[in-house]
């Protein structure tokens, strides 16, 4: 237990039978639960982590059949709600942390995840702001990780330092309400939280966390992951923008945007795309045409931005 909250560490894992040993002996004595999903393991994976035991606790090991990554960690939640709903855990106020299975998670870092969810549902680590935090990550990762930083922050129209982290806390009273929380299963499975906690205006913090690199091999490859992550983010920024703005839907409130600003942006909005899908016609006939059309595109989303952000940030206040 940790500040009057029972924690659950959730910890997905396939192929990690030489680090999960590590991983479950680093978590902290006074975490109350242990769910591990072993997500179609090859290696002995759940046998080594069900034989890790504590005083206070035993690994609960899951087997399923290669869902993937958000899928595993989304099983873990269901299980743990189960688990809870049943008494077969004690009843109160739950949170869940998710540190994978390769050990590349400081523990160290979990108290400040868990006092953040005092003030907002769910709390992202973010490595890039930690002194310690890039360890020996790769620099391609390194650069995929920021360019998908601009591009979440475009998609979701807040600042995400670390859209890739995968350690989290969430209150599982909020995770049992969200009905978009089992919708994604693959590894973009971050940027798919973020996508639909700002499209529903739900708040989120990133604190500091450390990674610990060693000799693991990841299973992303940037080549492949980066355009997929890119398109799903593309897809989502113009799904809240539509709902926003255009059909102009309600908040949690009950209020929408108002008329002016939905208008502005829009205008602000689709007038760039012309210009910038225009810009090839328009140069056929003068440079000075074609840097004009440039200069609407750049001029059309910054000031969308800029609104959709003052937007993002009325539609959070109430919390």
């Amino acid at each position: 237990m940790f500040g009057g909250r029972r924690v659950a560490v959730v910890m997905p894992a396939r192929d990690e039978a030489e680090h999960i040993a590590a991983a479950i002996d680093s978590i902290p004595d006074w975490v109350d639960a242990v769910l591990v999903i072993d997500d179609g393991s090859t290696d002995e994976t759940g046998e080594i982590a069900r034989a890790q035991e504590r005083s206070n606790w035993t690994p609960l090991v899951l087997r399923t059949d290669g869902l993937g990554v958000g899928g595993a960690i989304s099983t873990g939640y269901r299980m743990l709600s189960d688990l809870v709903d049943t008494n077969l855990l004690p009843p109160g106020d739950w949170a869940a942390v998710v540190m994978a299975g390769d050990a590349q998670m400081d523990a160290d870092d979990m108290p400040s995840l868990l006092s953040e969810l005092n003030r907002v549902p769910f709390v992202r680590g973010d490595r890039f702001s930690h002194p310690e935090g890039l360890g020996k990550m790769p620099l391609r990762r390194r650069l995929g990780s920021r360019i998908l930083s601009l591009l979440t922050g475009l998609a979701t129209g807040r600042t995400v330092r670390d859209p890739q982290c995968g350690y989290t806390a969430v209150r599982l009273s909020d995770v049992q309400r969200w009905d978009w929380v089992h919708q994604w299963s693959g590894y973009g499975y971050p940027n798919w939280w973020l996508l639909k906690l700002s499209e529903r205006s739900i708040p989120f913090e990133e604190v500091p966390v450390r990674s610990v690199y060693r000799n693991e091999t990841s299973g992303i490859r940037v080549r492949r992951f980066l355009p997929k992550i890119s398109a799903l983010l593309f897809a989502g920024l113009w799904r809240r923008g539509i709902g926003w703005y255009v059909l102009r839907g309600v908040d949690k409130s009950g209020s929408r945007a108002s008329l002016a600003i939905s208008s502005a942006i829009s205008c602000s909005w689709f007038g760039a795309w012309i210009a910038l899908v225009g810009m090839p016609v328009v140069a056929t006939t003068s440079l000075f045409a074609a840097i004009g059309s440039v200069a609407v595109a750049v001029t059309g989303f910054t000031v969308a931005r800029a609104l959709d952000r003052n937007e993002v940030q009325r539609r959070l206040s109430p919390y």
